[in-house]
């Protein structure tokens, strides 16, 4: 087989193979990390484990605080060096893709943390001095393989080809791993969840695009009608859930345990008593474990979508159908007897099955703006039960004690933390570009506005999905106020009965950029950003919209010869989101690639 190879100026290699068969290779390599810019809230953390590390002041109701504990103003969370490579080849209208990365963080690798986590054995913990002895790095053992400190995935593996199809017209099909994206989101998800989110790698400085949506197993394709449009299809073959970095430590971290089906060696969902630490309810088997869970099955997801023009109206429409399983888990509990632990209940993760998501979308112009939006309907998605109120009400307390002791509390039995809702979401974006402005040689404006509401049952004993640092929130069924009681000493969290799912929510997203090319002569192009995301109202079923969440992130990268970028941005939240767990996770990112 001959091979021959050239470079061409955007540093992807191209080659010829085979009889007639031609292939392009890019590699991208990067090195960055990213630093907290802000100490922990005091209200995010608890008090007893606050103390283990020195901070005496921690108001936060449980022990749910360790990724902020490990953490102080100043310190890296996680620096990678990363590959990034893919292969494509192609003949007449045969080809293929093969994506694949390599990832070391050697923060999270390397570093001593404050704190510690479980696998590490909370940095030495010693019982009879209720102290850390020793500073160690996190461990990641027992994480899925996406959140490991270290490793190699394989991305996208897929093979296409185009037919002649209906009447002619043409008829893609596609198979192996590989991304498809429908509806008109661009930052507020909608129509578009076929593919799960990469949250970690989202969250890693030198995130590409190409590594956020998880590309997963299946078959699709689409059939070209001529001028009635075109129909797509899909048919998935494995289930894949969300990585969630979310707990074990972890910078990001709002829960104790691993978020999975398999919490792997994070097996610690709370402390029995909120005041305590974590290491010590571990060492005195007061806990909460966190025992396996249950995955989605890989059968039964499937999609089709019909797309057309109308010219009249200078607007493409899309009308869309699927079935699919949750990417993300909820929290559910076991009432049993558990080794290692006197508590008689355990939390699990599952992954909820056969949600029904359908849609409509249009796309036109506007005044010289790219103009879309979608409306959706995801029926059958799962609220989360609070957390807290879950806890509470299987030790007979609060508002779901008589749903804990009717499920089983005090025996064998599940409370299972899901109830089924139908959420609907409307939103529209808009986005225009042009040349030369304040002296950039091109700019961009992006923004994009989201309302979503449920029918959730009103009123009653149900109360869903607030964050639990902030204990549970004022009920005739605890006593009232549950600072009073003893059951918190977060203030916001006892007298405030919010921060639980709403009727409806909404918010919006702005991005603004611009780019100087050749600055000084120098061959260097500059692009600075802003970037704008507000919650305005309301708390949304799936976590979308936290009231108050605000989101300031200010960057510019810079490009050489199309070949290297440096980029830094900086991210800062709203201290004064009351139920945001994450307001005092500031940060800034600094990364260096290369490409070739």
């Amino acid at each position: 087989m001959a091979v021959c190879f050239a470079s061409d100026s955007r540093a992807v290699t191209e080659f010829e193979f085979g009889d007639g068969w031609t292939g392009k290779w890019l590699t991208t390599v990067s090195v960055g990390t990213s630093i907290r810019m802000r100490n922990p809230d005091s209200e995010l953390y608890g008090r007893g484990n606050g103390a283990l590390v020195g901070l005496t002041n921690g108001t936060g109701n449980n022990t749910i605080d360790e990724g902020n504990l490990n953490y102080g103003k100043g310190d890296a969370f996680s620096t990678p060096f990363k590959i990034l490579s893919e292969v494509s080849f192609k003949k007449g209208t045969l080809g293929g893709l093969i994506r694949a990365k390599a990832w070391y963080d050697r923060t999270l690798k390397d570093e001593d943390v404050r704190f510690g986590n479980q696998p590490n054995g909370y940095n030495g913990y010693d019982p009879a001095t209720n102290t850390l002895t020793k500073r160690k790095p996190l461990s990641d053992k027992g994480y899925d393989p996406l959140l490991k400190f270290s490793g190699v995935a394989v991305l996208d593996a897929y093979v296409y080809g185009t037919f002649s199809g209906l009447g002619g017209n043409d008829l893609q099909l596609r198979g192996g791993r590989h991304v498809l994206n429908w509806g008109e989101s661009v930052f507020i998800q909608g129509i578009n969840q076929i593919n799960p989110i990469d949250v970690p790698a989202a969250r890693r400085p030198g995130a590409e695009l190409k590594e956020v949506f998880m590309p997963v197993w299946m078959l699709s394709g689409s059939q070209s009608l001529g001028e009635f449009g075109s129909v797509e299809a899909f048919y998935q073959l494995r289930w894949e859930p969300t990585p969630i970095e979310a707990g074990c430590g972890n910078y990001w971290a709002v829960a104790q345990g691993n978020i999975a089906k398999d919490p792997g060696r994070c097996i610690n969902a709370s402390a029995l008593n909120h005041l305590g630490s974590t290491p010590e309810a571990l060492a005195s088997g007061t806990y909460i474990p966190t025992v396996d869970g249950k995955d989605a099955k890989n059968s039964g997801q499937f999609g089709v979508t019909y797309r057309f023009a109308v010219d009249a109206l200078d607007t493409e429409f899309g009308i869309y159908a699927m079935n699919i399983h949750a990417r993300t888990p909820v929290f559910s509990l076991k009432y049993d007897t558990f080794p290692g632990t006197v508590s008689p209940i355990a939390a699990f993760w599952e992954y909820p099955e056969n949600l029904k998501v359908y849609g409509v979308s249009a796309a036109t112009n506007i005044l010289g703006w790219s103009v879309s939006g979608e409306f959706s309907q995801t029926r059958d998605v799962r609220a989360q039960l609070d957390g807290n109120d879950m806890f509470y009400g299987s030790f007979g307390a609060g508002p779901l004690a008589a749903l804990a002791a009717a499920n089983g509390a005090g025996a064998i039995g599940a409370l299972h933390g899901g109830v089924k809702t139908n959420k609907n979401q409307i939103q529209i974006n808009a986005l225009q570009a042009g040349n030369r402005f304040l002296g950039a040689d091109q700019w961009l404006v992006l923004g994009e506005v989201g309302y979503q509401w449920n029918d959730l049952p009103r009123g009653g004993d149900l109360r869903f999905n607030r964050a639990f640092i902030f204990g549970p929130g004022p009920d005739m069924a605890y006593g009232g106020n549950t600072c009073d009681v003893g059951l918190s000493i977060n203030q916001d969290g006892c007298s405030l009965d919010d921060g639980y799912v709403t009727k409806s929510a909404w918010g919006y997203r702005l991005l603004g950029q611009l780019t100087f090319n050749n600055v000084l002569d120098t061959g260097i192009s500059a692009s600075p950003r802003a970037f704008w995301s507000h919650d305005v109202k309301g708390y949304s079923v799936d976590g979308q919209f936290i009231e108050d969440r605000q989101v300031l992130g200010l960057g510019v990268k810079f490009t050489y010869a199309k070949q290297y970028t440096f980029d830094v941005s900086y991210n800062t939240f709203n201290r004064d989101a009351k139920f945001d767990p994450l307001r005092d996770r500031d940060y800034m990112s600094a990364t260096f690639s290369a490409s070739f």
